[in-house]
């Protein structure tokens, strides 16, 4: 779809999710979210996305009830993109998610004794500006993460991140030949 049909297109979609859905959806003029965009916000929920976003395939955002989601300008989200904001997920300017990269502020509560209850924990997410998020990153909820960070492909993030930080998880392949068995 050309550009100028898509940002025409999500105007028309938002002011109509504004109107019906979230009455609280701040939105720049021009935003580039595919048409497989999937946004399931709660009436209560406050959500503002800044100018340029861009998202390439599939990007799925939840808000739930009081919740707030923030998105900064010229942030990039590449396919397979989800975030759960059940209380608050703030993302700054100029960021750029790889592909499946995924930002939970919540947890389901569980015990030993009960299993896993539908109520959740939430601990609110900040992610600076300028940051790269490789893919297949987790960003748990409670992280910190400050401006100018790269997360490296497939890391689980829980906790705060320094500004200026390169942050990658170390990973062992053990690799051993594959030997059968001896038949007595």
């Amino acid at each position: 779809m050309k550009p100028y049909l898509l940002a025409a297109y999500n105007q028309m979609r938002f002011g109509l999710r504004r109107l019906f859905r979230c009455h609280s959806f701040d939105f720049a003029t021009v935003e580039l979210l595919g048409r497989d965009t999937r946004l399931s916000f709660s009436k209560t929920s406050q959500v503002r996305f800044g100018g340029h976003l861009v998202s390439d395939g599939r990007l799925v955002i939840v808000t739930g009830q009081n919740a707030r989601l923030t998105v900064g300008e010229r942030t990039y989200f590449n396919e397979g993109t989800m975030i759960s904001c059940l209380e608050s997920v703030s993302i700054g300017a100029g960021c750029r998610f790889g592909p499946n990269v995924k930002v939970f502020d919540n947890d389901h509560k569980f015990s030993a004794r009960d299993g896993v209850s539908q109520e959740h924990e939430t601990t609110p997410i900040t992610i600076g500006n300028h940051c790269w998020l490789g893919a297949n990153v987790i960003i748990l909820r409670g992280s910190k993460i400050g401006d100018n960070c790269v997360i490296g492909a497939g890391c689980v993030v829980k906790g705060t991140i320094p500004a200026g930080s390169l942050v990658t998880q170390s990973r062992t392949l053990d690799i051993r030949p594959v030997q059968d068995e001896e038949k007595s």
